[in-house]
């Protein structure tokens, strides 16, 4: 409750600013996820589950186009077990309170830095685990840093889409499997993206020759974002 009251004085300070109020929001955020360890230790235990899984099922040295299809299927439901979570402050009556204390844009900006930085972790944990499982036959140094590159830039896109899908689930009391449903037609543009990057990146073809994919990553993750932005209000005041 000390983080709502940080809100909340954020929020009433007479020279408060935007940026106080969503820094108090992404902080607040943070403390929710860390209070709530068994849930951060458990997305941990399924992302590395999910590569052990690959492991068992690939070997340790897997093909070039498996370890690159492997790797971006569990970052993608590893983002999605990220979201998939509700919040103490998606209860309506406490909703109802946040109405009147921050402002929409401040919020869904909010949730989508954590998200990104939360799935951002998530993807080094991923990668980490599948060097050390499936092995990096296929890369060089700059390859592997590169390819990690793309996989922090694909955690943002994902995080910029499926934090506004789970604010409109949230809405719509339809759990995980609105979420999904309204989720994975979205998210197939970024993983198709993704998915040639990294293939361009563990055939050797150079960096300057690949890198327009990263643009097109970017792109995404701020219409996603400038999106959330544009509409959230309107679903904030709902």
């Amino acid at each position: 409750m000390k983080a709502m009251e940080n809100i909340m004085n954020a929020s009433s300070a007479p020279a408060s600013s935007a940026w106080s109020r969503y820094a108090a929001l992404t902080r607040h955020a943070f403390k929710m996820e860390f209070r709530q360890k068994n849930g951060l230790a458990g997305l941990i235990l399924f992302s590395i589950a999910s590569v052990y899984t690959c492991y068992q099922v690939a070997g340790s040295r897997a093909e070039a186009e498996a370890w690159n299809a492997l790797a971006w299927v569990v970052l993608l439901f590893s983002a999605f077990n990220a979201v998939a979570k509700s919040w103490p402050e998606d209860a309506p009556e406490i909703r109802a309170y946040l109405i009147h204390v921050v402002r929409p844009q401040e919020w869904v900006l909010a949730r989508i830095t954590f998200f990104s930085l939360l799935l951002c972790g998530m993807s080094s944990i991923v990668f980490i685990a599948f060097t050390l499982f499936l092995g990096t036959e296929h890369f060089s140094g700059m390859q592997a840093i590169y390819f990690f590159i793309g996989m922090l830039l694909t955690s943002v896109a994902l995080a910029s889409l499926l934090a506004m899908i789970q604010a409109l689930a949230v809405r719509a009391n339809g759990g995980f499997g609105l979420i999904a449903v309204l989720g994975l037609p979205l998210i197939i543009p970024v993983i198709l993206i993704a998915t040639r990057y990294g293939m361009d990146i563990l055939h050797g073809i150079s960096f300057a020759d690949t890198a327009h994919n990263l643009l097109f990553l970017g792109t995404l993750s701020g219409g996603f974002g400038a999106l959330g932005f544009i509409l959230f209000p309107y679903l904030w005041s709902d």
